[in-house]
Order: C-alpha cells, then structure tokens, then sequence
C-alpha cells in the first residue's frame, strides 16, 4: 500500500498527539536557533528549518484544501483542529496498517469471525465497515459475517466507536483445531 502524501501527514499529526480533541497545530510557528555551534553549523541548519517549515505549510494548505483541517480560534492563538473526515481517515489508516503488520507475523492458529447487523438506517455506516474489512484483508462469507487468521481487535475497536456501531457488532475467536480444511484454505 503506498500512502499518499496527504495520508503521511495525518499520521504524523496523530503520532504527536493521540487524542483527537486536543490535535493541534499551531498557524504560527517559532523556530530558534539557541545553543548553535559554529557559524556554517548555524547557517546550514538555518536553511534546512527553512526547508522544513516551508514544507510543514505546505502540508497544511494542503490538508486545508482537502478539508482534513480546520482553523479554529482558541483565546487569542488561531489553530488548526483535525475534522471529522481526517479523524476517519486516520482510523482508517491505522486499521489497514495494523491488519497489514499482522499478516507479518506467524499465524496464531485461530481465526478471527466478525458478525455485524447493523440496522438500515445505518446503512451507510455498514457499507463503509464492509469496505473497510475488505480493504483489511477479511473474507466474506456473508454479507454481514467476515473472517479473518489476523487479529484485528485493537484497530477495530477504535473504528467501530468512532463509526457508532459496537453495538451491532461482535468479534469471536475461533481456535482452528476443528475448522475443516477447505475453510483453511479459503480464509488466507
């Protein structure tokens, strides 16, 4: 999966803040240069802090023109806050990337059976989850039953929460000693 460049920069806005209400960034950034070494030292960094910060604006006009943020006034500081399309997106990122680390590693024995009755008036909600499992690596069995060999539980929780469904869904491990060998082989 290649990720793209508007992609990278959610994630490194999430990495340095988890909690989604109190991402910031702020619209002024102060740079110093205290405690520099020698004079070329202190000019080369001078010109590579440039270089960053004309890139940090450039990912932030960017993810502004994609409406992934938005600028907010907080006392006297403006900020920028995460919307709610970029807070999914991230989610959505770190689901496929954490089911995309889990295929690395060995397989555990046990296969991993999503069930979900998520009612009509959710609907879009369901259709977005079904693209999401699939985008995961899950197998469909049936429309609304998935199945997996890769645990998915931490990322899924914090998707299904933001998503408002957990409580039309149920996650259920299934220890392979008993599964029949064409189920082995379909659910790779």
């Amino acid at each position: 999966m290649q990720l793209k460049q508007f992609q990278i920069a959610l994630l490194e806005l999430y990495a340095a803040n988890k909690d989604f209400d109190s991402v910031h960034v702020p619209s002024h950034i102060r740079w110093s240069l205290a405690g520099m070494g020698a004079t070329p030292y202190i000019e080369s960094q001078r010109k590579h802090q440039k270089w960053e910060r004309k890139q940090l604006y450039r990912r932030i006009a960017y993810l502004k023109r994609q409406h992934y943020l938005e600028r907010v006034k907080e006392g006297e500081e403006l900020l920028y806050k995460l919307t709610s399309k970029a807070k999914y997106e991230i989610l959505r990122l770190n689901f496929i990337l954490h089911m995309k680390a889990q295929r690395k590693q060995k397989w555990d024995g046990k296969f991993y059976l999503v069930v979900f009755d998520v009612p009509e008036e959710k609907k879009r909600y369901r259709d977005v989850f079904r693209r999401l499992l699939h985008a995961g690596g899950f197998q469909m069995l049936q429309l609304s039953v998935w199945m997996t060999r890769y645990n998915p539980h931490s990322a899924i929780d914090e998707l299904l929460k933001y998503l408002k469904i957990e409580k039309y869904f149920e996650l259920m491990i299934i220890p392979c000693a008993n599964c029949s060998p064409r189920l082995q082989k379909k659910i790779r």
